[in-house]
This record gives structure tokens, C-alpha cells and sequence, in this order.
């Protein structure tokens, strides 16, 4: 609600453009106030961890939390654009990395043997 708070307050048309800068929460509350500000307005991802580079900013869902329940309001909303600099990765705990780099071994383990083995040799240089 501050969020729309703000963008009404603020007096912002449908020429607006939302921009999330941040992580995946970031990000999907940002996505899903830009879809349902004015029934949808510009909006571009700078997500600043490795779960929301690799994951979250281009899936197109978005979304937020209610008291009740986790993801039960949303939508299918996709950026104009996704900026990435990695090197917002070197402020962030390992633990934050590891999470993230998680989610890219998945993807290796579903769908790319040789990514998945590229990444085995490689790890420690990535999380570097």
C-alpha cells in the first residue's frame, strides 16, 4: 500500500516507469505494484542478488504476501528490461551467494550435465 500510496500522491501516469532495485522480494512487490498501478505500468528489474539475477527478475511472477498465506496475490507481469552488475554480488555474504548459486546448480542438474560438471570445477572461482 505505500508503495501505491506513494505513486498516487506522487500524481504518476501511465507514462511511469516502476524500477525494482534490490532482491527477489524487491522485486516481485515492485512487479506487482507496476502491474496493478493504473492496470499496469513500466517496470524494469536491477535485481541485486544471485537468486534474483538468475532467477526471480525474468520469470515474470510477481507478487506479495498476505497475512493469511504465502504468494496468494499476484501476477504474471514481465520487465521491459533487466539490468544486471555483478558487481553488486561482492556486497553480499556468502550465505546470500550460496543460497543463489544453489538455484543455478539446479538448473545444471535438470537440464545441462555438462554445465552442472563445468560448475563443479568452477565453483570456487565463482564464489569468489
Amino acid at each position: 500500500m505505500k508503495v501505491f500510496d506513494k505513486a498516487i500522491e506522487s500524481r504518476l501516469d501511465r507514462r511511469c516507469t516502476f524500477v525494482a532495485l534490490g532482491g527477489g522480494v524487491i522485486g516481485d512487490m515492485c512487479g506487482f505494484a507496476a502491474a496493478s498501478f493504473l492496470r499496469g505500468v513500466n517496470f524494469i528489474q536491477i535485481p541485486t542478488t544471485v537468486m534474483a539475477q538468475v532467477d526471480s527478475s525474468v520469470g515474470g511472477k510477481t507478487g506479495i504476501n498476505h497475512p493469511l498465506g504465502k504468494n496468494l496475490i499476484g501476477a504474471f507481469y514481465q520487465p521491459q528490461c533487466v539490468l544486471i552488475d555483478t558487481d553488486t554480488l561482492d556486497t553480499l555474504p556468502e550465505r546470500e551467494l550460496a543460497s543463489g548459486f544453489a538455484e543455478v546448480i539446479k538448473y545444471g542438474l535438470i537440464r545441462d550435465t555438462e554445465f552442472f560438471e563445468w560448475q563443479e570445477k568452477n565453483m570456487q572461482a565463482l564464489m569468489a
